[in-house]
């Protein structure tokens, strides 16, 4: 018994020493990464793996934003809970949220970014191909509907390339670029503070909004 008690004892202590070696091995990383871009003058913050990973991070900051602008692709993401706090504040009018979606309708000569980028998709997902993320957009589009308040939570289209995701708040700009082989939810996700990025990516908002109208 006192052999097993010491084994037990013994992958005890491995487990947390290794939990901490983990935990700690993070936090350097991340405390190396800041260091590192204030030494070289640079704008990132952090940079997370993919959307899980930066989910947390995301919230926390949409929870104290008072202004959010949010230009994505399929638009999943805004029916559950990452943005719901958010949804709800917007709704009662405590905070404003402008909200860019791919356009559904197409004039006849322009093109059509949102076959562009299912066509991209279907090369490493075979359930898309068949107009799936037109309607997924489409899907998008009507749970926004009901929730929509005029200077408050807004969604317009835009006729653009989908190559990002891009979430912004007062404080910071999260970038998720991306990529022609894989989903966005996969691709990492880039924290800016205010400075030269943060301006671009709310300048191209901004020109992005102006241009835009309904589906």
């Amino acid at each position: 018994m006192d052999f097993l008690r010491d084994i037990g004892t013994s992958l005890l202590a491995s487990a947390l020493f290794l939990a901490l070696v983990w935990a700690f091995s993070k936090t350097a990383r991340r405390l190396l990464r800041g260091l590192a871009a204030h030494l070289l003058h640079l704008d990132v913050e952090e940079v997370f793996v993919n959307s899980r990973d930066a989910a947390h991070d995301i919230k926390r900051e949409l929870g104290r934003a008072r202004e959010v602008s949010i230009l994505t692709g399929r638009g999943a993401e805004l029916q559950r809970d990452l943005f719901e706090e958010l949804l709800l504040r917007c709704r009662a009018r405590r905070c404003r949220c402008r909200i860019l979606l791919p356009k559904l309708a197409v004039p006849a000569g322009e093109p059509d970014w949102i076959t562009d980028r299912e066509e991209e998709i279907q090369v490493f997902d075979s359930a898309f191909g068949t107009g799936l993320l037109r309607r997924q957009i489409a899907a998008t589009y009507d749970y926004l509907a009901p929730l929509t308040v005029a200077g408050h939570l807004e969604a317009r289209g835009y006729g653009a390339p989908h190559i990002g995701r891009i979430i912004a708040t007062e404080r910071v700009v999260y970038l998720t670029p991306y990529s022609a082989d894989r989903h966005g939810r996969e691709s990492p996700v880039i924290k800016y503070r205010r400075g030269e990025t943060f301006d671009v990516l709310m300048r191209l908002i901004d020109k992005l909004w102006v241009g835009s109208g309904s589906a």
